[in-house]
């Protein structure tokens, strides 16, 4: 497992796990309420948010922020590196084609290839 892999797998377990918490909360908070208080107060209660209502759906909107930034940068560096083969591809092929007819103008002509001369001192 590569260092992205390992950080998307470690976010995943984190807001899974972050998940399950704020559900066993809701739970607890819910089964602490008295019976009678439970029809009287539940369009006020619905309407108020805790802090830690708040910071659950903060870590939750933060995690599902970090996954999509990931998804972002590893789209982004696919289509990058798909770019650039693509680009070096033209590039190799422009070249061969460049040096093959160099090379076949040079042989029908018959001139030397670009060879540099030789220089002797005495």
């Amino acid at each position: 497992m590569n260092a992205d892999q390992l950080k998307a797998y470690k976010r995943e377990k984190s807001r899974l796990f972050n998940a399950k918490m704020r559900d066993l909360r809701l739970r607890d908070k819910e089964n602490k309420q008295p019976a009678d208080q439970q029809p009287d107060n539940t369009i006020d209660k619905q309407d108020e948010l805790s802090l830690q209502d708040v910071m659950d759906i903060f870590e939750t909107l933060d995690t599902k922020l970090d996954l999509i930034q990931t998804k972002l940068e590893t789209i982004m560096e696919n289509k990058l590196y798909e770019t650039l083969d693509t680009k070096m591809d033209l590039i190799d092929n422009k070249l061969e084609t460049i040096i093959e007819t160099k090379l076949e103008t040079k042989l029908d002509t018959n001139q030397p290839i670009n060879r540099l001369p030789s220089i002797f001192f005495a």
